[in-house]
């Protein structure tokens, strides 16, 4: 029997968790966000694929909702009762194998998630990526307000600008939507690029850098998965934030990272005029090698956070204190 108040009403009827939808749960950095909330009390469903390995979800109370963001009558199933979505679902991938598929699932996707969520009023968060504004110029750490007319350098790239565009029209036609914009994650068992470095430097492999100017921005994927939650809690309907701890160059992140595994630093950089010889002799690279240089060559990714600081009272780890715990985990592997 439920107990009862100082009111007469039983607890039972008046206590009433938040349920959530996270899409993308098995993924990196979905799976870390099922997990923070969880830990903040949140009732969690999971949106999985039947093919999803579900590893990343083990001893995380969810409740499991199988399907998939390209399937409107799945989506629509998982909503039912939902006060608020994530949808962190994406497919990142460099030199992308299937570009069609990125697509639909990056563009007509998140159309699917979004318009079901704001079919029933129901607030979403949608997580985006600082490549859907563009790279940044020299000199330059830019804020929520950039956005350039570069032509985009790889499908990922394009993707990710299109279910922008469209999670911005949607708020501004009245849906709650709030966006979330994420840097280079990293951490522990990162799959990404990201995590190949990590653990080529753990292991000491990493002695030619290349392209050591060039300025990127980090967060650590906890971190990450926190600030998604005050998005939901904090942000406001039609907000876009930043989610970044801290820009660095190659040359810093690849020292910071070779240090905090006990590890030298690469003892040799390639000049930029090499990479730039490689760039153009691209054509005959393997497509991950092609839009990685493409990517990365006279570009930067140079962005601040400091409106999720500000507002949402967000407070990320250092970069120095990511790197330690990442590169740990990567030597203990």
């Amino acid at each position: 029997m439920a107990r009862e108040g100082s009111t007469g009403v039983p607890i039972g009827s008046i206590i009433r968790f938040v349920l959530s939808l996270v899409t993308g749960s098995t993924g990196f950095l979905g799976s870390r966000l099922a997990r923070v909330l969880a830990a903040r009390g949140d009732r969690v469903r999971a949106l999985a694929r039947a093919t999803s390995d579900r590893r990343r979800l083990a001893g995380i109370d969810v409740e499991l909702a199988e399907g998939g963001v390209t399937d409107a009558a799945s989506i629509a199933a998982a909503c039912a009762g939902v006060d608020r979505v994530f949808h962190c679902a994406a497919v990142y991938e460099i030199g992308a194998k299937d570009p069609v598929k990125m697509r639909a699932v990056n563009v007509g996707g998140t159309q699917t998630v979004l318009r079901a969520a704001a079919e029933r009023r129901i607030l979403s968060v949608h997580v985006s990526s600082v490549v859907a504004l563009g790279p940044t110029r020299e000199g330059q750490l830019a804020d929520e307000s950039h956005w350039t007319g570069d032509t985009p350098r790889s499908p990922y790239e394009a993707t990710k600008r299109e279910a922008h565009s469209i999670a911005r029209s949607m708020a501004r036609a009245g849906a709650r939507i709030r966006i979330a914009m994420p840097v280079t994650i990293y951490g522990p068992d990162d799959p990404s690029l990201t995590g190949e470095t990590h653990k080529w430097i753990a292991r000491g492999a990493m002695r030619v850098g290349a392209l050591a100017n060039m300025a990127m921005t980090l967060v650590h994927v906890d971190d990450c998965a926190e600030a998604l939650a005050l998005v939901a809690e904090r942000g406001k309907d039609g907000g876009e934030y930043i989610v970044a701890e801290r820009s660095v160059t190659f040359r810093e992140w690849f020292t910071l990272a070779a240090r905090a595994a006990g590890r030298k630093p690469p003892s040799m950089w390639l000049p930029d005029a090499v990479v730039r010889g490689l760039s153009r002799a691209a054509a005959v690279a393997p497509p991950v090698v092609r839009e990685g240089l493409a990517m990365s060559m006279d570009a930067r990714w140079a962005f601040r956070g400091d409106k999720a600081r500000r507002e949402l009272g967000w407070t990320p780890r250092p970069l120095e204190d990511g790197l330690r715990e990442t590169m740990q985990w990567y030597r203990s592997g």
